[in-house]
């Protein structure tokens, strides 16, 4: 090999070297700490020219509880509070209302997508006086109503 080529193979491998140690971490980072869950309550909307979807959150893990609200035109108003959980993405709760005087309850299933939730639909069946899910694996989150957030009501 001659001298021309003998250095500059030497200089190509010190320019290597070179960038392996600058490209070596020599520290750890430290690890992001976990989210927390949001301080206070968490409110929800979907509002059109004539309906409205309110969902306030609050959450003491592992349970949720809540209040949400329908108000449809021209049908009856459902109003109440929720109890449940978060199952991965997806708030799976009671929901116990009024509507015309009368106390109901029945499950509801919510998608968080993005900052807010989407709510599920499914077949149901009546269990111990309660409407629940028949198959709540197979609900469709094809909502027109996404619920987004918005600024909680003092």
């Amino acid at each position: 090999m001659t001298y021309p080529r003998l250095a500059f193979a030497a200089a190509g491998l010190l320019l290597l070297a070179a960038c392996r140690e600058q490209t070596a971490p020599t520290t750890t980072a430290p690890a992001a700490p976990q989210a927390a869950a949001p301080a206070g309550p968490q409110c929800y909307a979907y509002t059109s020219a004539r309906d409205t979807v309110r969902l306030t959150l609050a959450t003491t893990q592992p349970t949720v509880t809540g209040q949400l609200s329908y108000r449809y035109f021209e049908k009856d108003r459902n109003e109440g509070t929720i109890r449940g959980a978060m199952h991965g993405d997806t708030l799976r709760a009671e929901y116990t209302f009024q509507s015309e005087g009368v106390a109901s309850v029945r499950e509801v299933a919510f998608l968080r997508r993005g900052t807010g939730f989407v709510e599920g639909y499914g077949d149901v069946a009546e269990r111990a006086g309660a409407m629940v899910f028949k198959q709540p694996g197979a609900l469709k989150f094809t909502s027109t109503q996404p619920l987004s957030p918005v600024t909680c009501p003092k």
